[in-house]
């Protein structure tokens, strides 16, 4: 009796818990399996996933929580991007390719970069650890020395979780387990300090809307400014008499 009012008290705390909206940003390295991992999630085949161009989103239920993943482009062109979503990010996703050993200098300084940014050091950050199903995959130990993660974390103060995992194993409710407790790691971690972060996510999307605000006048100004000297250009041009006149 005294464990069904105890389950049932918990059902009911649960229950008034209140649905929170989180956005999370997935990133790592081209070819890593970040799209086949966000697919997989969404219950989506894995198979055949081409590579992200820019971006693609997504929006789930988890529990309590409304999540957006925004699953970005890992091509070196394209991760100047990144940064223009971390404001609005609760945690990371960081996904390494732990079967191409000789990419992972880059993917420790692109890891390193990512964590040094000021919207994103402090936030919970999941390395999934991906494609463990590969001959010659790197082992949960082998990635964390690789990446010096210990050391990078602690840097920049951020709780992490690796996961090694495989994201073409399975999808839905058949997906990689590790991937499946890796996320509700990161979201029971978030849920931790929800308040704080929800503050500092307000704090950071106002500070960056104005500063895009400010790029997009100052743009404006620099095209005016080159519109109208192409157009005394023109002019001088077409009409050199009228300035010997004046």
């Amino acid at each position: 009796m005294f464990s069904l009012m105890a389950n049932c008290c918990s059902w009911l705390k649960r229950w008034r818990e209140p649905v929170r909206k989180v956005t999370l940003v997935m990133v790592g390295l081209d070819n890593a399996g970040k799209t086949a991992t966000v697919k997989g999630i969404q219950g989506e085949s894995p198979e055949d996933v081409a590579p992200t161009v820019g971006f693609s989103k997504i929006d789930l239920k988890q529990g309590r929580f409304e999540v957006t993943i925004f699953d970005l482009g890992g091509g070196k062109r394209i991760r100047g991007i990144w940064k223009n979503y971390y404001a609005e990010s609760y945690g990371v996703i960081f996904v390494v390719d732990s079967s191409d050993a000789e990419r992972m200098e880059e993917t420790k300084e692109t890891m390193s970069e990512v964590l040094r940014h000021p919207r994103i050091s402090g936030k919970p950050i999941l390395v999934l650890a991906n494609k463990q199903d590969k001959e010659g995959a790197l082992a949960e130990a082998d990635v964390i020395e690789c990446l010096s993660l210990e050391k990078l974390v602690n840097e920049h103060k951020c709780l992490c979780q690796i996961e090694p995992c495989s994201a073409v194993m399975g999808y839905g409710k058949k997906i990689d387990k590790s991937i499946k407790k890796g996320l509700y790691w990161l979201l029971h971690i978030i849920a931790q300090d929800f308040d704080a972060l929800y503050e500092r996510i307000q704090k950071d999307t106002t500070e960056q809307k104005a500063y895009e605000e400010q790029e997009k006048r100052e743009r404006a100004e620099r095209v005016r400014k080159i519109r109208e000297e192409r157009y005394f250009f023109l002019c001088d041009f077409l009409f050199p008499e009228e300035k010997e006149i004046v």
